[in-house]
């Protein structure tokens, strides 16, 4: 089982989300229209076909429109997405009237994303605001077709896919539980309550779509765990409820924007403006980015989603998550990212920015955050560039009972030195040979890392930080389970 989820994370780590989620939708789709060619689906082929052209291609082309007229750099890969997932929703055009109407959804669905902002932040899911207008206005319903119980095999499994990669999984399984409940209550009021008709019930609705593909997209999530587990189980509560307003009703697009709303309320309810200050080297290949900034409001530990257009944009996004260095609400704050041999388009973009450019960020979220009683211990693992969170940790005022544990390969690898001595807290660097410490204050641990090794350095109430590269992550995970560490944290960027 450990070598299956190291073999996992390792696939997974090598893929954004916004990639991640085309392909997985690209999969449905496939199995959809193998499913029509052998007549387990009522819709043909190429009428799904044109569909998914029809949506992706007005998604697509809206989008880059209104990029233009807004003066805006827009993500390409986010049209394509609510392309296809409007091709899932709505039934596959018979008719020319029909593509007409996904086609006015699909240009809704791009124009909500600059004109329901609040702030420069979009509050809702494109796709879910734009069935529920089209609904209201009456001229397109959504058949949520995906929904269909011959494809529940497919959408299980991208959508836990996705969820595992985006850290969601208990989230999705509470918005299930808590809906799967309300049906049944709502089965055994009317009907009485048959495990056949609640089945038949189940395998109806688009549930495992809606959990998996729209209610974890992170633009429009809550930014920490618990709330977005409320969020979920709000949504639950509402998508079964037989609720008419005139020509409004509940639909699981009008619960996930009821959601959304509630997430948005959560969350920094503005873009984040950064301003670049500076650029300095850390050690061999790691580069630390200064930015002048309004004051952020962040917990130590979370990270910033932020936002490059670039020219010649790679396979990997204009987008990119990284850990705060700094403290909350200060006029300025940093990232710092690792440059390989062969950097991506978006870091090669990063690196190359001079000082004064304004680039932005999108979004501040994640539950890496210190334990709310200082006395608390506190035994922080980093390994490369996963220092980076323990740097704003250091900074708290909350931060008194701190071990860092620093896994590099020789002296070279540890970045950050002048930061880490400015702070009371002990630092142990573990590595393959001995060597020379930067700080005679340093202890300095000899091979690698292992249960009796963390064991020294910790009781079963310290709470343990992981942060760092994916094998390396795991690896450290499973040993302080075997430490007896109850509490557990780690790091995880979802590569959106």
């Amino acid at each position: 089982m450990k070598d299956l989820r190291l073999w996992l994370d390792n696939i997974l780590g090598r893929i954004t989300m916004y990639r991640l989620v085309i392909y997985c939708l690209l999969a449905i789709a496939m199995f959809a229209l193998l499913l029509m060619a052998n007549g387990y689906l009522a819709y043909t082929p190429a009428h799904f076909l044109l569909g998914i052209v029809v949506a992706v291609v007005a998604s697509y082309a809206a989008n880059r429109l209104l990029g233009w007229l807004f003066g805006l750099h827009p993500n390409a890969e986010s049209a394509i997405i609510s392309g296809l997932i409007i091709a899932l929703l709505f039934s596959p055009p018979v008719t020319v009237i029909a593509g007409v109407k996904i086609l006015l959804v699909a240009a809704l669905a791009m124009l909500s994303k600059y004109l329901l902002v609040i702030r420069s932040k979009h509050v809702f899911n494109p796709v879910a605001i734009a069935t529920v207008i089209a609904s209201i206005s009456g001229f397109a319903y959504a058949s949520w077709w995906v929904g269909s119980p011959a494809l529940l095999p497919i959408t299980t499994l991208v959508s836990l896919l996705i969820l595992y990669k985006t850290e969601k999984v208990r989230m999705g399984l509470l918005f299930l539980v808590v809906c799967v409940c309300m049906i049944a209550i709502s089965s055994l009021q009317q009907n009485g309550l048959s495990a056949q008709a609640l089945w038949l019930t189940l395998t109806s609705w688009p549930l495992v779509f809606l959990m998996g593909i729209m209610l974890s997209e992170p633009l429009t999530a809550a930014p920490r765990g618990k709330q977005q587990l409320l969020v979920a189980a709000l949504v639950g509560i509402l998508l079964p409820l037989n609720f008419h307003y005139g020509s409004l009703s509940m639909t699981p697009a009008l619960a996930l924007i009821v959601g959304n709303g509630v997430s948005f309320w959560f969350s920094v309810r503005r873009t984040v403006k950064l301003r670049l200050v500076s650029t300095e080297k850390r050690g061999r290949d790691v580069y630390e980015f200064t930015f002048d900034t309004a004051p952020v409001p962040f917990l130590p530990g979370q990270y910033i989603e932020v936002s490059l257009p670039h020219k010649h944009a790679d396979s990997r996004g204009i987008r990119r998550v990284f850990s705060i260095i700094g403290q909350p609400n200060d006029a300025q704050l940093a990232i710092a990212t690792r440059l390989p041999q062969k950097p991506s388009s978006f870091k090669r973009a990063l690196l190359a920015l001079k000082p004064g450019r304004t680039i932005y960020g999108t979004r501040v979220a994640g539950d890496f955050v210190l334990p709310d009683n200082p006395r608390t211990p506190v035994l922080c693992i980093a390994g490369g560039i996963g220092i980076t969170p323990y740097l704003s940790f250091l900074q708290a005022s909350r931060a008194k009972n701190v071990t860092l544990l620093y896994v590099v390969r020789n002296k070279e690898d540890i970045v950050f030195i002048d930061k880490l001595r400015q702070y009371d807290a002990r630092v142990v660097i573990v590595s393959p040979d001995d060597m020379t410490l930067p700080d005679k204050e340093w202890l300095h641990e000899r091979g690698v890392l292992s249960p009796a090794m963390l064991g020294t350095y910790m009781t079963p109430a310290t709470h343990v930080y992981i942060s760092g590269p994916s094998s390396m992550v795991a690896i450290a995970r499973e040993y302080a389970k075997q430490s007896g560490a109850q509490h557990i944290h780690t790091d995880h960027f979802t590569g959106y």
